[in-house]
């Protein structure tokens, strides 16, 4: 028994030992690399401000995968010049584990003929697609189109502050004020929306914030005589400007609703200090 135990492993050794010395190594890959990104814009998108996390790879038609920036991505050596696309990539609503390829900005095109090692480093400059179109696009320089709820009757909560102290972009950013602790803010787009406008297309907001307590963004739908609220994200504190891409694809595709207006609520709750502020800047209604 103790030397049919010790054939076995010696066989088992010679297999492994004939893998290493015979069997083709893995080819040794070259290398794209990525850096930080940018967004250009014209004169008629708004501040190129994004939140670009990824980006998503493919060689031809061949997908690599999804990678966190910056980065340096492997590519198999064939000794030909090889094509890829490189698409930018955010977070869906904010969630961290929510991946997505941002449909509104355009791919990139690069070439490259790779040697093994070779590091080839792709700009990323960024632009929104020239169909791209946007509903609005608020910067808060200067009038505003948020406003009370015409529905709301009570006439009370906090208006917009426009300040030039805390900004992101431009000359001013919009401020809320929290001051005591029965403070509350909500305000809609002075316009409505026909989701006939936007119907099948992806459809999103964008916002740029710093914020010292939570706010919520959503919508207020109206059909014939009916209306209703609806804040679906929680928009977390931030130390720093953050930007969020919110996805309301869905909820323009709704048969139930005719129009809609994009809607901001926040309010002071347990625990939180005073005062509070909620910053914001470059709010965009974007679809094709």
């Amino acid at each position: 028994m103790k030397s049919l135990r010790l054939l076995t492993y010696l066989c088992i050794a010679m297999q492994l030992s004939s893998c290493s010395l015979f069997d083709n190594e893995n080819p040794i890959p070259g290398f794209l690399v990525f850096d930080n990104p940018t967004l250009i814009t014209n004169g008629e998108q708004g501040a190129p401000t994004h939140n670009i996390k990824d980006v998503w790879v493919f060689d031809g038609p061949d997908f690599l995968g999804i990678f966190p920036l910056p980065a340096k991505v492997p590519v198999i050596i064939t000794g030909e010049e090889k094509q890829f696309s490189i698409f930018a990539g955010v977070r869906n609503n904010g969630g961290v584990g929510n991946a997505l390829r941002y449909p509104f900005f355009k791919q990139i095109e690069a070439s490259a003929t790779l040697e093994a090692r070779e590091e080839k480093t792709i700009p990323l400059n960024f632009e929104y697609s020239d169909n791209v179109k946007f509903d609005f696009i608020e910067e808060f320089e200067g009038n505003h189109i948020f406003v009370e709820d015409p529905n709301d009757t009570d006439g009370e909560g906090l208006d917009i502050i426009i300040q030039s102290e805390v900004v992101l972009s431009g000359n001013s950013s919009a401020q809320i004020l929290f001051e005591s602790d029965t403070s509350s803010f909500e305000r809609t787009t002075l316009a409505t929306y026909d989701r006939q406008n936007n119907l099948g297309s992806a459809t999103f907001i964008e916002i740029d914030y710093k914020c010292e307590i939570p706010f919520l963004a959503g919508w207020i739908t109206y059909r014939d005589n009916f209306v209703q609220r609806d804040y679906t994200v929680l928009v977390a504190p931030s130390e720093e400007w953050n930007k969020i891409y919110i996805d309301i694809s869905e909820f323009v595709g709704n048969v139930e609703i005719d129009r809609y207006t994009i809607a901001l609520a926040s309010a002071i709750t347990a625990g939180n200090e005073l005062p509070s502020n909620v910053y914001l800047d470059n709010i965009k209604l974007v679809h094709f």
